[in-house]
């Protein structure tokens, strides 16, 4: 990346914290048939192909997990196409937090959307979690939270479930549609879904990351296969798409 593309994220990213801050302006945003407000400066994910497919997926009463939910743009592209949706939002950087409740609030989607200031994990605990200079880098792996020319701001301790955990204890409801998004981690939120996956058969919606440090999504793929998963390339990651509900898979 060049210093002026550095410049320019840098910029960016701090009028996007000022307009969160003050909540000066919430425009419309557009993804398929989804139609919404948000505080951010410009369409954030609205060619995303792995959205475009779960908006296609989704149906009357579904529940949905959006994990990785960062500022909501999946969150709230399915609960303004999908009024009856169940969406369940999951974040653990405590500013993003904020800004993702704000995008809730102002679409007045309250009753359509449960928010989780949480991160998910294979294991159920704490972790450290590391603020990017970039908001959206922020993760558990340094290596990714200082991506593209970002640098680690800081580190807090933050909650970490297993997806599994959440759902036997009913936090969540079983979901139809799990949407990954985790800058790095998100091999470590399957091996903490492997009941979820094998029982209730979600669609999975896997963003996949470069490989970094102690980190290489790439190891996600032979999971998803052996709980018998076929995956569908798309240009930002992988469509997961479950066998029948009714077939019987070796466990993990």
């Amino acid at each position: 990346m060049s210093a002026a593309q550095h410049f320019a994220y840098t910029i960016h990213y701090a009028l996007v914290r000022a307009n969160y801050n003050r909540q000066l302006l919430a425009t419309k945003k557009h993804v398929g048939r989804a139609t919404f407000k948000s505080y951010e400066l410009y369409n954030r994910h609205g060619n995303d192909v792995l959205l475009e497919a779960l908006l296609i997926g989704l149906d009357e009463g579904d529940v949905v997990v959006d994990v990785g939910a960062n500022t909501g743009t999946y969150t709230l592209a399915a609960a303004a196409t999908e009024p009856t949706a169940e969406v369940v939002a999951i974040e653990p950087n405590a500013d993003v937090v904020s800004q993702l409740r704000a995008n809730i609030e102002v679409n007045d989607f309250g009753d359509r959307v449960d928010l989780l200031d949480c991160g998910l994990g294979g294991t159920d605990g704490t972790r450290e979690f590391h603020l990017s200079s970039y908001d959206e880098l922020g993760s558990f792996s340094p290596d990714h939270a200082s991506a593209w020319e970002a640098r680690v701001v800081d580190t807090e301790t933050v909650s970490v479930r297993r997806l599994d955990s959440l759902v036997e204890d009913g936090t969540v409801s079983p979901p139809d549609h799990l949407k990954i998004d985790v800058e790095g981690f998100g091999l470590n939120v399957l091996r903490g879904s492997k009941t979820v996956l094998r029982e209730h058969r979600p669609t999975v919606y896997f963003e996949l990351h470069d490989a970094r440090g102690s980190h290489d999504e790439a190891v996600a793929k032979s999971l998803l296969r052996d709980v018998g998963y076929n995956l569908v390339p798309v240009r930002e990651g992988w469509v997961c798409e479950p066998p029948s509900k009714t077939e019987t898979v070796q466990s993990v």
